[in-house]
């Protein structure tokens, strides 16, 4: 999208959506601090941030600006910082942000998780290069990068436009299950997809009460990723036999929906997914109305947690996903590279802004961020930090992350309680979407979401039935004719070299 052809009709949207989403701010903002300081010499002005939410919570009194963490910060960098949480759905986050980027009233940084919406405002024109900030006062966060990060920064203009951190991340999600349901029954844990059918059937037949898989395709077809990996990676790009291909343009794809349609019509996935939203498939697993379903792993602690708290006997946890007939096992991986830090075009203070964020790579900061203060919300044995109670009144710090180490977000991860989740995950966590491993390209990232509405709409119906298996072969159509020989093209170049 070129910003000089395109920008009214998003200027447009966002008149329209403004009032519904202008009530999505962080609470308490501090005075900005343009006057001169003690002493006559002028305070940095104020830096105001915008950061994706969570499932964390700010305790009672506090909030995202009036808190020990946001006041920490301040202090030891000398910024006086203003934060704004973005909305915690995914889709009312990319409205807000569109809304900031055209309104010209932007903040001075902003973290983004998406790699399509970094790419569309670069092509937009409305970030600010970073090279010569860089330069001039970010030498430490040149000092903490890799190649690597640098060029899933770099656009095709040869300039840096985001500064890209490591998470520790690498499992996405899995099937979890009521593994005591299966105990129960009698069901073999399912190796097979032949077998993970039949335990459906038998879960379906023995539980009347209960779906025998939960999904949220509400949201997209995200919560069905187990059963697709039995048929192809749930990716959208994979490296496969030496080229960049579009997996649900695989034939793969088309049998994958036949045993989706299969399972829905049965009614062995829940009736009810295509208005489910993620909190509706958390509350069917927490009533004992669920058996399985494709869940992260950060939101099955949750959901094992309250089961635990209703039924003391209860057994949730992840299983190996079953292998599909033509061999296909592997879940997606989580990029270790998610976040994106980008200065908007309209940023007053863009010299600023990478000067805090240089602060923000002090080895201290980042300890702190992490962990609280030594003696108070952690103590320190063999090299590790142990959380004491106190670190539980300051869970809401992961909203203050910057910089980070993969050592560091480990040990944040096994403090609270996530491990028995995310340990089960690792092994099967093996694909990565090649899309997040190359710069922001136009053909691809200025079409990503029409390719994935496409995609959804028609998969969706297809499993549902509202359309029939046929209509696969129109899907085809519609995404080359939208441009997806051309993207796929241009993304192979990138990725494997223009051969």
């Amino acid at each position: 999208m070129k910003q000089h052809r395109k920008k009214g009709a998003l200027v447009a949207a966002a008149v329209a959506t403004a009032v519904a989403l202008a009530g999505c701010g962080g609470g308490a903002k501090p005075a900005d601090s343009g006057k001169a300081a003690a002493g006559g010499e002028a305070a940095k002005p104020t830096l105001k941030l915008l950061v994706p939410n969570n499932v964390e919570e700010f305790p009672q009194g506090s909030d995202v600006n009036n808190n020990e963490i946001a006041n920490t910060i301040r202090e030891k960098t000398g910024f006086n910082l203003q934060w704004e949480l973005l909305p915690k759905d995914a889709e009312p986050a990319r409205q807000k942000l569109n809304v900031v980027m055209a309104s010209g009233e932007t903040p001075d940084i902003i973290i983004l998780n998406d790699k399509t919406q970094f790419g569309s405002f670069v092509q937009q024109g409305l970030l600010t290069p970073l090279d010569t900030y860089m330069n001039d006062v970010g030498k430490d966060i040149k000092a903490t990068l890799t190649p690597e990060q640098w060029k899933s920064s770099t656009a095709a203009d040869g300039k840096i436009y985001a500064v890209r951190t490591l998470t520790f991340n690498v499992a996405t999600s899995g099937l979890l299950t009521r593994t005591d349901w299966f105990e129960e029954l009698g069901i073999p844990l399912p190796k097979t997809q032949d077998e993970f059918y039949e335990a459906l059937k038998t879960i379906k037949a023995k539980k009347p009460d209960a779906v025998p898989y939960s999904a949220n395709l509400a949201q997209g077809l995200g919560s069905l990723a187990a059963i697709q990996s039995m048929f192809y990676p749930p990716v959208e790009y994979l490296q496969k036999n030496g080229k960049v291909v579009y997996t649900p343009a695989e034939p793969e794809a088309k049998e994958f929906l036949a045993f989706a349609n299969k399972l829905f019509s049965e009614g062995l996935i829940d009736k009810e997914a295509v208005v489910n939203k993620l909190d509706n498939v958390k509350e069917k697993f927490v009533s004992g109305r669920a058996a399985m379903s494709t869940i992260g792993w950060a939101d099955a602690k949750g959901i094992g947690d309250a089961l635990k708290g209703k039924s003391a006997n209860a057994k949730l946890g992840y299983i190996d996903i079953p292998t599909g007939k033509n061999g296909a096992n592997g879940m997606n991986k989580a990029t270790s590279l998610t976040k994106y830090f980008v200065i908007p075009k309209f940023s007053k203070h863009p010299k600023e802004a990478v000067d805090f964020m240089n602060k923000s790579t002090n080895k201290d900061l980042i300890d702190y961020i992490s962990f609280g203060v030594e003696g108070k919300h952690y103590e320190k044995k063999d090299g590790q930090f142990i959380a004491t109670k106190e670190a539980e009144n300051i869970r809401y710090r992961v909203y203050y992350n910057m910089f980070d180490t993969v050592e560091l977000g480990i040990q944040r991860m096994k403090q609270k309680g996530f491990a028995p989740y995310f340990d089960p995950l690792v092994k099967s966590s093996k694909y990565d979407d090649v899309v997040n491993l190359v710069p922001p390209i136009d053909a691809v990232d200025k079409k990503s979401k029409e390719f994935s509405d496409l995609r959804d709409e028609y998969f969706l119906k297809i499993i549902t039935g509202a359309l029939p298996m046929s209509a696969y072969d129109d899907y085809i159509a519609k995404w080359k004719k939208a441009g997806g020989e051309e993207a796929l093209k241009a993304l192979n170049d990138a990725y494997n070299g223009n051969k």
